[in-house]
């Protein structure tokens, strides 16, 4: 009896084993930078008088945190250029791929080398950034990842327009910058509906500049056509810098969520609590969920 019961449970975790070793545990990570800007940054994009630039000590203290977070994938947003970027995340463990925007404020996505077999580059969503022609806005950067079993995922990461996080947008009478992120809405359908119609599984994460909630207008438009979507942080209480809800997050197509990691989220907060330090490091924290893919 004892020896049945044994080998069951050996046959058991023998199952559970080889799941596990035809999937790959991977960390995705969320990050706003807030103005990673090098004096070569500017020189060509102007910033805002009021924005200071970043000095070595910032630049090494960003550095730690990178290491400690340990991500595999990290979707970034507000960097000034690839070469500012590689003084936060070292070359020689990630890939980068930043958008073609013409201002100071790039999207931008660091990937650990050889995680996946091949990463292709999509043209920047450059609809989100033209809705506003005088002062033009943030690109979002579109990329495709195959893994080695020729499963594909695509990823598309944002920071859409601040100054909207939770007033209603189903008003007749918007502020400027709700009227913008209303704007920006349709346009971010019509890429969910091109991936909907080619059955990619699809993540859109970064800044939404807006706090999640599946039920508000916002998301509820944005997720209308996805058979349960999966919003990890939406209800959640972020503890970055004293706590609030969260405009850092991730969406989830149907065929993403089958690899989201129930539980995963998490938030890496600075030891550092005081509000110059806030402004050495980045009024965001990183935001992790993990991911289990095949």
């Amino acid at each position: 009896m004892y020896n049945k019961i044994f080998a069951y449970i050996l046959y058991t975790l023998c199952l559970i084993n080889s799941a596990s070793a035809q999937a790959e545990i991977l960390k995705l990570t969320t990050w706003n930078l807030e103005w990673l800007v090098s004096q070569k940054d500017i020189q060509n994009t102007p910033i805002p008088q009021n924005v200071n630039l970043r000095n070595t000590s910032d630049f090494q203290q960003l550095q730690q945190y990178a290491i400690k977070l340990k991500s595999d994938i990290i979707a970034l947003q507000e960097i000034g250029s690839l070469e500012t970027l590689r003084s936060v995340f070292p070359a020689n463990e990630y890939l980068f791929f930043i958008s073609r925007d013409p201002i100071a404020q790039h999207t931008a996505l660091a990937v650990r080398h050889s995680v996946f077999a091949h990463i292709e580059q999509n043209p920047d969503l450059t609809e989100l950034s033209n809705i506003n022609g005088s002062h033009p806005l943030r690109s979002g950067l579109d990329l495709t990842f195959y893994t080695k079993e020729k499963n594909s995922l695509r990823i598309l990461v944002l920071h859409l327009k601040s100054g909207c996080q939770d007033y209603p947008l189903t008003n007749k009478a918007l502020k400027p910058s709700c009227q913008f992120l209303k704007e920006q809405l349709p346009i971010l359908q019509e890429w969910i509906r091109k991936r909907l119609m080619e059955k990619q599984a699809f993540i859109i994460l970064g800044d939404f500049n807006r706090v999640i909630s599946p039920n508000e207008f916002f998301y509820k438009s944005l997720s209308e056509k996805i058979t349960s979507p999966t919003f990890p942080t939406a209800y959640q209480a972020n503890p970055c810098w004293g706590g609030s809800y969260f405009i850092d997050g991730f969406m989830l197509d149907h065929h993403a969520t089958k690899w989201f990691i129930p539980n995963s989220l998490s938030v890496l907060k600075y030891k550092e609590q005081g509000f110059n330090q806030q402004n050495q490091l980045s009024d965001h924290c990183p935001v992790s969920i993990k991911l289990s893919i095949p």
